[in-house]
């Protein structure tokens, strides 16, 4: 499946930890619409386009009965599941002095107030084939190339430092900012 893509990015200023703070934002090449990946996946087999989109919304609405029932939902083979999240958290109570009032225990953390999200995990196979594949091209925050037709992350993973690709290979994203499942 190896692919040479190139993905843009540019230094977007974290405005939430203070300045010179940065982080990648990257850029996507578009948006694949559902109608397109149907015309594209009915390519070379005999099922018309118009039949694997009827398959797949009946298939997605049958996904999201089974998530608001609970279940982690596996959409396709060594690719992405989707599951129930919860962000809930409880700390000590600190005065102003950073004296501690209240120590907090299990039994105080609750899911009143907390955020209910979808949760999304990538296949760790489909991630490093990912990492391997694509090559990154810094930007601006328009798109146009810092350097002319310069790659400044085309490594293989078991080249950079720390080896083996050295990030996380599964990915549960919490972020509407960066294209993130919520």
């Amino acid at each position: 499946m190896a692919h040479n893509v190139k993905i843009k990015y540019y230094a977007r200023e974290n405005d939430k930890v203070g300045t010179h703070s940065y982080y990648a934002q990257p850029i996507p090449n578009g948006t694949y619409g559902f109608e397109e990946l149907c015309r594209q996946a009915s390519k070379n087999t005999s099922i018309e386009a118009h039949t694997i989109r009827a398959a797949v919304e009946e298939y997605v609405k049958v996904a999201m009965e089974k998530l608001l029932d609970g279940f982690r939902v596996e959409l396709g083979p060594d690719f992405v599941t989707l599951g129930p999240g919860l962000t809930a958290k409880v700390k000590d109570e600190v005065d102003k002095n950073g004296v501690i009032k209240k120590v907090c225990t299990a039994d105080d953390l609750t899911a009143v107030g907390a955020r209910s999200r979808v949760t999304a995990v990538v296949n760790s196979e489909f991630s490093y084939e990912f990492n391997r594949s694509v090559r990154w091209q810094k930007t601006d925050k328009k798109g146009n190339p810092l350097e002319a037709d310069e790659d400044d992350a085309t490594l293989d993973p078991d080249d950079q430092p720390g080896g083996s690709g050295s990030s996380d290979s599964s990915d549960s994203s919490d972020s509407s900012d960066d294209g993130g499942l919520e």
